[in-house]
């Protein structure tokens, strides 16, 4: 029988793979200069942040950005010789760059609502012992305190001392020591370090809550915190404890006199604080505290904000020591105070500032290009044919998934290089062996989500406007949406 007449049979798996290899560089070499931009697009993207951080950097490392400087010893001929630098001779931009070696004592105070938001009866909530709205008018309303505890006249006895009244007049010559012995409030937010407290601020009210008002508590008094003159606005307002049922009316009543109003109903109707007194007894103190923790503005965008706490606790822990042992002998909390700090140089990390958005759009900018590709060769019909000609979907899809991948991990590898080259510390705050782990589960997940998505579309065209929406959708919606319930560290209670 002639050699020439036998059947060869079907190609095997290498040879299919061989020649759908070859196939595929011969495609891509026709597409050289689109698979070299796609490479470096990445370098492209880095050199333009590391121009940008160049121009911010010279920007705030100008004098004006710097701590305050000033001559403190001048030599017969007008030349200086020493100079002194300090948040004295600073603005108010240059004073966060100074060393402040010794921070100044804050009294510790307790947040409360300002005047108009302050908790009131309204409509919606009809729970006992609030004013009525008409105080919101003048500003007279008080500062409420929710308070519960296994033990009613046990509860009810303690938040009676939770304000302690005056004895006299306020006298502030020592501002730390008599502050200590109230209770000293503001409506004021607070910022993320304690250097300052903005309660002293000019043009700010310092609040001391008493269980009833006099009316000579309210006046401006002069007051030296440390080497800084104050004019410090006083005023009284009226603590106002009222007893709930359990804690889930508390949280009930928070929710609707906050998180509800907030969201369209009304406005909100705030109260100050919260005490559980729990189990507490003569023998042991067991108390659980609600205070208002949006004004930490954790946001993430922005450093999270002191919260105005330590009062709160020291009130509880005060009046517990005066029921057990008389009205003679206190729990004072006299001051707070922030860590020293060392001199800084203002900077601006624009590379975190763009953080998870920005190089998520980097890493997902391989989806449209591979979608498009898998669509391109079912819209040519060029699958159907190298099918009719023998070609077994095992070859096919792994020499199509190892191409894809081997594109994917160069873009990756020439993005981490160059990134770490030039600095960006979203490479070099972050050890490599995670980095490496995560992006390649990461290309062979976006290979594999690709490869499914191919089977919805036969439009090159539409398939690409898709692809994008989704690079940029899916970076929207994990930054501004899905990155706070992956941040938040809360986790909720069985029963709650």
């Amino acid at each position: 029988m002639d050699p020439s007449t036998v059947s060869r049979g079907p190609a095997g798996f290498a040879t299919q793979a061989n020649a759908l290899l070859r196939k595929n560089l011969c495609f891509q070499k026709r597409n050289l200069k689109t698979n070299v931009c796609i490479t470096l697009f990445p370098i492209l993207l880095c050199v333009l942040l590391v121009a940008l951080q160049g121009a911010i950097d010279r920007e705030i490392d100008k004098p004006k950005y710097r701590c305050g400087c000033a001559c403190v010893d001048t030599a017969a001929d007008g030349s200086c010789r020493k100079t002194e630098c300090g948040i004295q001779y600073s603005t108010l931009d240059q004073v966060a760059s100074c060393p402040i070696p010794n921070p100044p004592r804050w009294p510790a105070v307790v947040q409360v609502p300002e005047p108009e938001f302050r908790a009131v009866r309204t409509a919606s909530q009809l729970f006992a012992g609030l004013p009525e709205p008409t105080c919101q008018d003048n500003g007279s309303c008080p500062a409420a305190f929710l308070i519960t505890g296994s033990n009613r006249s046990f509860a009810e006895s303690l938040s009676a001392q939770l304000f302690p009244g005056l004895s006299s007049s306020l006298n502030l010559t020592d501002y730390l020591g008599a502050l200590s012995k109230i209770v000293p409030s503001s409506d004021t937010p607070t910022s993320y370090r304690q250097l300052l407290e903005p309660a002293f601020t000019p043009g700010n009210t310092l609040y001391v809550v008493q269980n009833q008002c006099r009316s000579n508590l309210s006046q401006t008094i002069p007051v030296n915190a440390g080497p800084i003159p104050l004019q410090l606005n006083v005023d009284c307002v009226q603590g106002l404890s009222l007893w709930r049922e359990s804690a889930s009316v508390i949280n009930d009543e928070l929710f609707k006199g906050y998180r509800q109003q907030r969201a369209g109903v009304d406005k909100s109707n705030e109260f100050s604080a919260g005490y559980d007194f729990l189990n507490t007894n003569r023998n042991s103190l067991d108390i659980s505290i609600w205070f208002n923790s949006t004004y930490k503005n954790d946001t993430a965008y922005s450093a999270i904000a002191v919260v105005r706490v330590p009062r709160l606790v020291n009130m509880a822990s005060n009046a517990y020591i005066k029921f057990l042992r008389g009205s003679g002998v206190e729990m004072l909390l006299e001051f707070v105070k922030d860590m020293p700090k060392v001199g800084t140089r203002s900077k601006f990390d624009l590379s975190s500032l763009l953080g998870a958005l920005f190089f998520t759009w980097i890493v997902e900018l391989l989806f449209p290009v591979i979608l498009s590709y898998l669509v391109y060769e079912k819209q040519q019909k060029l699958k159907i044919m190298m099918k009719m000609h023998g070609l077994k979907d095992g070859p096919y899809w792994m020499i199509t998934y190892s191409y894809f991948f081997a594109l994917s991990a160069v873009y990756m590898i020439v993005f981490i290089i160059f990134g770490s080259l030039i600095g960006l510390r979203f490479f070099t705050a972050n050890d490599y062996n995670i980095q490496i782990v995560f992006f390649f589960i990461y290309i062979n997940l976006q290979i594999a989500l690709a490869f499914f998505t191919a089977s919805f579309f036969s439009s090159v065209k539409i398939a690409t406007v898709v692809g994008y929406i989704y690079v940029f959708g899916s970076g929207l919606l994990g930054e501004f949406l899905l990155r706070f319930f992956v941040e938040d560290k809360g986790f909720p209670k069985r029963g709650s």
